[in-house]
């Protein structure tokens, strides 16, 4: 049935050894190293001997340059977000200089408001100034015997018409701001007549509406006809074509 194997191995060496059990084996290994290395190339496979030896490979010619670049990258790393925080800081600065740059164009777009009124009325007095100087040359085909009447003058006539009763206190307010006021002989019809003008670089339709309800007060002070006018150096066909009782005039540009 079973056959008994006798497990006694003797080995020949200055020692004998009687091996009866695996430690019987071991102390015998340990005290012949050369027979684990000889042991060990019956056991195992080349590819695993040679393992610690391409493992020290591996380390010394992958994984530790592998290390540096790791590395190396960890650093180029930490500089970009050092970098980043930089930029973010820069950028909130550009931010505030943005801000302050808008604060500075809005207060530039206000003050070029402002010039362009003040621009607007130097250029309104100009051609109010130029209106009365060089009335008779402006109104001199349609009538005749030009004559200023000065503000001192229509004051006073308006201050009467309203002592009379003839005009309101707020008619009265109205006419003292008309911008030049004349009086001549009307030449097609033949008549005295007073020319409230209102004078404008650019006309527009409350300039118009000012003229004719001035002109209304002026007729009732001086007691006869009052023609509105409007004086200006841009005045459009359809502002004169909506008010066709007003005379409009163009002045160009000298």
């Amino acid at each position: 049935m079973y056959k008994e194997i006798n497990t006694q191995v003797s080995i020949k060496s200055p020692k004998e050894y009687v091996i009866k059990t695996f430690e019987d084996l071991l102390n015998a290994l340990r005290e012949n190293p050369h027979w684990a290395e000889e042991l060990r190339n019956l056991i195992l496979s080349r590819r695993l001997l040679e393992l610690p030896e391409r493992f020290d490979e591996f380390v010394e010619k992958r994984f530790t340059p592998l290390e540096r670049k790791v590395d190396k990258i960890e650093q180029d790393v930490e500089e970009l977000k050092q970098d980043v925080e930089v930029l973010k800081q820069d950028v909130e600065e550009l931010k505030q200089d943005v801000e302050v740059l808008k604060q500075d164009v809005e207060e530039l777009k206000r003050d070029v408001g402002v010039l362009k009124i003040d621009v607007g009325n130097l250029k309104g007095d100009n051609l109010e100034r130029k209106v009365r100087e060089k009335a008779p040359a402006y109104f001199g085909k349609r009538f005749k015997k030009i004559k200023l009447i000065d503000s001192y003058r229509l004051a006073e006539a308006l201050d009467e018409a309203e002592e009379r009763g003839i005009i309101t206190p707020e008619e009265r307010a109205l006419a003292l701001r008309v911008d030049v006021l004349l009086r001549g002989r009307w030449v097609e019809k033949d008549k005295d007549v007073m020319l409230v003008v209102e004078v404008s670089v650019v006309a527009e339709k409350r300039d118009a509406e000012r003229a004719f309800s001035r002109a209304e007060v002026i007729a009732k002070v001086y007691g006869i006809e009052a023609i509105p006018v409007v004086v200006g150096t841009k005045i459009s066909k359809k502002l004169e074509s909506k008010y066709p009782h007003i005379l409009f005039i163009r002045i160009e540009n000298e």
